[in-house]
């Protein structure tokens, strides 16, 4: 897709961002690049063998295979025996397609076929099939967290369902120890599975998230999960933008905020010695890229 002029002294890469004045061809172009070779064409698609992907996989997925992931926390790819299987990152599981709820794409069509056992009850026949019930799991996330906000929603309103849903193993792990004895003892009924809660806890739990989850930079304050929330806020303060994957920035984007393309904070000493000890490869990467793309920058320009 190439840069065209849209204006007196401004320029786009196909449909993105008009730039003008000073270098704003070199800029278009330079977007353009990035967009090519971040995977922005294919906005789903996510490398997992960078360093920079922060996450464990599970033992079951075929690690030669095209991996998804969608609104930042489902990883979606093959497993060994060429089944799809979609894995939540921040609560460290596969979903599975029984879940009875309005809506479900694709329960109908699998109960009829499959058992509801492991693995069968986590494998979806297609890609297509696995990437659209991940939309649909995450849209009804995203549609709870605006309810949960929202007062006029009813029971919606901090729902502790939705609460909890938001934390993370760990968090509800350490929910667990705020019980006190004789909640402990009312856990042993054996009406309440090994992951019960008391009310008390989960209504003390949805006011304090509902004071974590805005991003204090931003504003924003829909998410997915705690986790989500908080590598959002991170980005948002230190960087001033957010990885296009919504779990760390490629090298192109690195290049993109170097040149001014994305917004980006000054740079403080904190930040510098995190990204030292942390991202050195990371960084690398960019640095290369940095003094490679203005060498075809030229060429590609003549394309145009």
């Amino acid at each position: 897709m190439p840069v065209r002029q849209v204006g007196q002294d401004c320029y786009q890469w196909g449909n993105q961002k008009v730039y003008c004045g000073t270098d704003a061809k070199r800029k278009a172009i330079l977007q353009g690049i990035a967009i090519e070779n971040t995977g922005w064409k294919e906005a789903e698609e996510i490398d997992v063998t960078t360093p920079s992907f922060p996450f464990p996989l599970p033992n079951e997925f075929n690690e030669t295979r095209d991996f998804y992931i969608h609104e930042g926390y489902l990883l979606i790819s093959a497993d060994s025996v060429g089944k799809y299987r979609i894995w939540d990152l921040d609560n460290g599981g596969f979903l599975g397609w029984n879940i009875i709820s309005k809506g479900n794409p694709v329960k109908t069509e699998y109960e009829d076929k499959y058992s509801l056992t492991h693995p069968e009850v986590e494998q979806f026949d297609t890609l297509s099939d696995a990437r659209t019930y991940a939309k649909w799991r995450a849209d009804r996330r995203i549609k709870a967290v605006e309810d949960f906000f929202n007062p006029d929603s009813g029971h919606g309103y901090l729902s502790t369902m939705t609460a909890m849903a938001l934390a993370s193993p760990a968090k509800r792990g350490m929910l667990k120890m705020k019980m006190t004895n004789t909640e402990i003892r009312d856990g042993r009924h054996p009406n309440r599975g090994q992951d019960w809660i008391p009310n008390r806890i989960q209504k003390e739990w949805a006011k304090e998230i509902s004071k974590k989850l805005p991003c204090p930079t931003c504003g924003k304050k829909v998410f997915v999960s705690l986790s989500a929330a908080e590598r959002h806020h991170f980005y948002c303060e230190k960087y001033g933008s957010q990885p296009q994957n919504q779990l760390y920035f490629t090298p192109f984007e690195v290049v993109l905020i170097q040149e001014g393309i994305t917004k980006r904070l000054p740079n403080t000493p904190k930040e510098a010695e995190m990204i030292h000890s942390s991202n050195i490869l990371y960084l690398l990467g960019g640095v290369t890229l940095g003094i490679l793309i203005p060498l075809f920058l030229d060429s590609r320009a003549n394309k145009v």
